[in-house]
This record gives C-alpha cells, structure tokens and sequence, in this order.
C-alpha cells in the first residue's frame, strides 16, 4: 500500500514548473519560429513558381439550332462533348502556338489545357494554367477563337 503512494506522488505534474521551464528557454523558442518561419518563406519565394489561370467560356450551338426544339439541345450537348475533344487536338494546338510564337510544343501545350463542361450543358469551359498571366489570357483566347473556327 505504501508503495502505491509513493508512485502517486512521483506522477503528479506541476504547471507553474513547466511554464518556468518554457519562459527559461523562451529565447530558444522563439528562435527556432523565426528560423522555421524565415526558411518557409525563403523556399516559397525561391523555389515554388506561382500558377495563374485564365479561363474562356464556349457556348455550343449548331448552326440549325432553334431554341424550341428540345432535339436542338440534346444535338448542342453531343456537340459540347465532340467540341472537346476537338479544341485539345493537334491541329487546333498547333495553329495557337503558330499563331502566338510559343516555345513549347503540342503536348505540353496540351498539359496546360483544362476542359469542362459543367453538368453537361452546352456550354465548354476552357482553362490554361501557366506561370505568366498575360500568355495564359493569350493563350485561352486564341485556342478558343481556333477552336471556334
């Protein structure tokens, strides 16, 4: 029974001896933030490249299309569904970086194109993610202006 007590003194735990301890070593603390802090802007200033995006919008339609027919738009979202795989094509890819002088080829053209088509509807979204925003805007204007065509 003795034994018992002696072991439940042992494990009790002081607070104000552990905050003295933190407010000894504050210094430290406080250091090793600065450091980690320092070193975590450091790496993303240095080392991550900052992404932009620049989105165009396609409204799909044939060229018969009425909008009372319900035909007509189920014709419009078969076209939504052909019109993406037309504006990643090779053709279209390759007019855009003629047109604009780009220094990459078709496939990583391609890498940086993101369609959608949101809940299937007639309408395509086209996104280009790129490291300067100004060739991002060029680039997603002019593959939706080809894409068009």
């Amino acid at each position: 029974m003795e034994q018992r007590r002696v072991r439940d003194r042992n494990d009790e735990i002081d607070l104000l001896e552990i905050l003295r301890a933190f407010k000894q070593r504050l210094w430290l603390i406080l250091l090793a933030a600065f450091i980690g802090g320092g070193g975590a802007g450091a790496f993303s200033k240095l080392v991550l490249i900052p992404e932009y995006s620049s989105t165009a919008m396609l409204y799909v339609l044939s060229k018969e299309t009425t909008l009372t027919s319900l035909a007509d738009l189920q014709i419009g979202s078969q076209l939504t569904k052909d019109y993406r795989i037309i504006v990643t094509s090779r053709p279209v890819l390759q007019d855009v970086i003629q047109s604009l002088n780009l220094d990459f080829d078709y496939k990583e053209l391609r890498k940086k194109i993101t369609l959608e088509n949101p809940s299937e509807s007639r309408i395509l979204t086209i996104t280009i993610t790129d490291p300067d925003p100004n060739l991002a805007k060029m680039i997603v204007d002019k593959v939706a202006y080809t894409a068009s065509d």
